[in-house]
């Protein structure tokens, strides 16, 4: 009879695809099938360079490949959204079908190859200080009055120092460019050299390629600093090496009660793999309305979530969050971070965000399985729901809890966002992280502040305090910056303000990375003494002084001397005025605070990089050749580009500059005539499409 009851779970397929919801009995079957549902083609033919879904295909397709002789009369020649609607397209700049409806029209960038090679050879022979003219490189003239993308006209562009065929990022002479756009290239390519000295001799114009690779791609991977495929191999082989020196300590049995395997009993975190399982067990079987959860708990997914929860998979899923991931949202304190005090809750969502930048695919897919569950059990924790307001002068380290639970929190919203499907993006930009805010304000923001421990000795300074205050310093600091992401990439109204932000700004990478009290309190003493503006000074005060026309030299020294979060911050918060100053009908006096604010911002970046140079930590990037794998946690994340941030900025403000001078006074807006915004006309956006395209018009203007 055992063998009836049992019969029935070995033949069921156990794995199944999370968009079409198809079963499969084994799992590379299941991987096989999911490459369907994707665009990606990694099988690459070495002749001709096409690229297929599936290995057997390639091998079909090697048999009869002529060398790649056929592929120029294969190129596609329709626009994107030709394509996209299936429709077909007259080939020209713009189509027919785009130019009926008023929409953007783009082409492919090998579409343009052949005719940007062809304009190259008539360079060639035009005079070097002869005027470019349309005709004189092959181009079509355009229409009478055409509204070139993101609503610049001809005549607009050159109020900008620029033409359609006059390339933003080109290699165009400098005499077209003003000294704004000068100031921009420049500083994209210093930023290059300083961070990335591989691309540092690249072409200037993919001065956005970060920000246009991050708002083309979804996945933490693809989208953030996380390194190459073979770097998350060979960490992984080395988090593998680790865990099993450390089951050679214990008893080595393989064998399994019903449960458990044996050797769980002698590990510590079992205790909190069964922690988790039981907060697990409780959002699946007891739904709230309107639950995000669809599970059905049974014993093979009590199976699942124990073996995905394992303590062999906490520590390699801790690994890769700590190497991987952590560099870029950097709140949580690791020195002083013991996994077995940990919240369960904050636990399971560093072990999911591990997981989804594994080197491992089925750990990937496996990671979605529990995101939903996680996300319900974290939102609904008694820390996060509790009164929590905090005295500037008590004691932090005693709330710990509670501050883990805001990064849990936090830690959830990221991994749905770039993670997740359509529905759980929007349920976390428009609920969870509004949920977020308040749950931050409720604490108090002010309360988000150091002790001057360079007036304490070191007998005085309590370690645990300070990586507490941090801690609560920093998470709110990126709660703002997400805030941000949502105004710029989703074109979200904010919901924070810069002026509740009267907190302290984060001190020193070496400070936060020091892995002893004593190494803590030695570079606190070096890089923050007893007088230094940094005390009195708060996060609020320093963007207020960015945008001054007399900034104050003080501050803006010590803002280049702190790390790169509070200037990424800064880069944010100008991006969170422009769309406040896009809302604001007739305001444009205010264009001026925003244009100061970028002028400062770009003095200090250059100042922040000549103040830590490449390769010294802890500002090392994932490209240096020499960095160890102890040694990823300690490296300068995506904020580095923060460069790119401020150039968007800029571009933006040059655009709102252009509606300045050509807003007729008095016009009435007919109605339902015209775009909601000039720059992004949709609002509240779960695809980022829309800055994709408007990233992407910034740098096709290109000779």
């Amino acid at each position: 009879m055992s063998d009836n009851s049992i019969s029935p779970l070995e033949h069921t397929p156990k794995y199944e695809c999370s968009i079409c919801l198809k079963r499969y009995k084994r799992r590379e079957h299941l991987f096989r099938h999911i490459s369907s549902h994707t665009s990606q083609r990694p099988h690459q033919c070495t002749s001709c360079n096409g690229s297929f879904q599936r290995a057997d295909v390639l091998k079909r397709h090697m048999r009869t490949c002529d060398g790649g002789s056929s592929r120029a009369a294969n190129r596609r020649r329709a626009c994107d959204r030709c394509v996209r609607q299936k429709k077909a397209c007259s080939s020209h700049q713009p189509c027919h079908s785009c130019a009926k409806k008023g929409s953007q029209c783009w082409y492919p960038t090998d579409a343009g190859s052949s005719s940007r090679s062809q304009r190259g050879s008539v360079d060639e022979e035009t005079p070097r200080n002869a005027e470019i003219n349309p005709s004189t490189l092959g181009l079509t003239p355009p229409p009478a009055n055409p509204m070139m993308p993101w609503g610049f006209t001809s005549d607009e562009l050159q109020a900008l120092g620029t033409s359609p065929q006059e390339s933003f990022f080109g290699t165009a002479p400098t005499q077209y460019f003003q000294p704004e756009w000068q100031d921009a290239a420049s500083l994209a390519s210093e930023t290059m050299a300083i961070f990335e000295p591989s691309a540092s001799n690249e072409d200037s114009r993919q001065s956005l390629r970060f920000l246009d690779k991050f708002t083309s791609n979804t996945g933490l991977v693809s989208s953030f600093d996380c390194g190459t495929q073979e770097q998350r191999e060979k960490l992984s082989a080395e988090l593998d090496r680790q865990i099993s020196l450390q089951l050679q300590h214990r008893i080595i049995d393989t064998s399994s009660t019903d449960e458990f395997p044996l050797d769980w009993f002698n590990d510590p975190l079992s205790l909190k793999t069964h922690e988790i399982l039981l907060l697990i067990e409780e959002v699946v079987t007891i739904k709230p309305r309107n639950s995000s959860v669809t599970l059905e708990w049974s014993p093979a997914l009590r199976s699942a979530c124990l073996q995905f929860f394992s303590p062999s998979n906490l520590r390699r899923f801790l690994g890769f969050y700590w190497a991987i991931w952590h560099p870029n949202v950097n709140f949580v304190h690791r020195p002083t971070f013991d996994p077995l005090a940990a919240k369960p809750t904050v636990l399971a969502a560093m072990a999911l965000i591990g997981a989804c930048v594994s080197s491992d695919m089925p750990e990937n897919e496996d990671a979605k399985t529990w995101f939903n569950c996680v996300e319900e059990m974290v939102f609904i924790d008694d820390d996060f729901n509790s009164d929590m307001t905090y005295p500037p002068c008590g004691s932090m380290a005693t709330q710990r809890r509670k501050i883990q639970a805001l990064q849990a929190a936090y830690i959830v919203c990221l991994y749905q966002n770039w993670e997740g499907t359509d529905a759980s993006k929007s349920r976390i930009r428009r609920y969870r992280f509004g949920t977020l805010v308040s749950t931050a304000r409720d604490i108090g923001i002010t309360s988000a502040r150091h002790l001057n421990y360079s007036e304490q000795g070191r007998h005085d300074f309590e370690w645990k305090e300070y990586a507490a205050r941090e801690e609560l310093i920093r998470v709110f600091s990126w709660i703002y910056l997400l805030d941000s992401a949502f105004v710029i990439f989703n074109n979200l109204p904010p919901r924070m303000l810069i002026k509740e932000m009267r907190l302290h700004m984060a001190t020193p990478e070496a400070c936060f990375q020091a892995t002893t009290a004593d190494q803590c309190h030695e570079q606190i003493q070096t890089s923050l003494p007893a007088r230094s503006l940094y005390w009195s000074i708060s996060f609020r005060g320093a963007f207020e002084s960015l945008c001054k026309d007399d900034p104050s030299t003080d501050i803006h020294g010590l803002v280049a001397t702190l790390c790169p979060l509070n200037l990424f911050a800064l880069t944010s918060a100008i991006h969170s005025q422009i769309f406040q100053f896009r809302s604001v009908v007739g305001s444009f006096q205010l264009l001026a605070p925003i244009r100061n604010a970028l002028s400062n911002w770009r003095a200090i970046w250059q100042s922040f990089s000549s103040n830590f140079p490449q390769g010294l930590s802890p500002h090392m990037t994932i490209e240096d050749p020499h960095i160890q794998p102890g040694e990823l946690w300690t490296r300068m994340g995506f904020c580095r580009y923060a460069p790119e941030y401020w150039l968007l900025a800029q571009l933006m403000a040059d655009r709102l500059a252009v509606l300045e001078t050509s807003q007729q006074v008095n016009e009435l807006e007919p109605l339902e005539e015209g775009p909601l915004d000039p720059i992004l006309n949709k609002y509240d956006q779960t695809s980022m499409r829309q800055v994709n395209d408007l990233i992407m018009g910034f740098q096709t203007f290109q000779i």
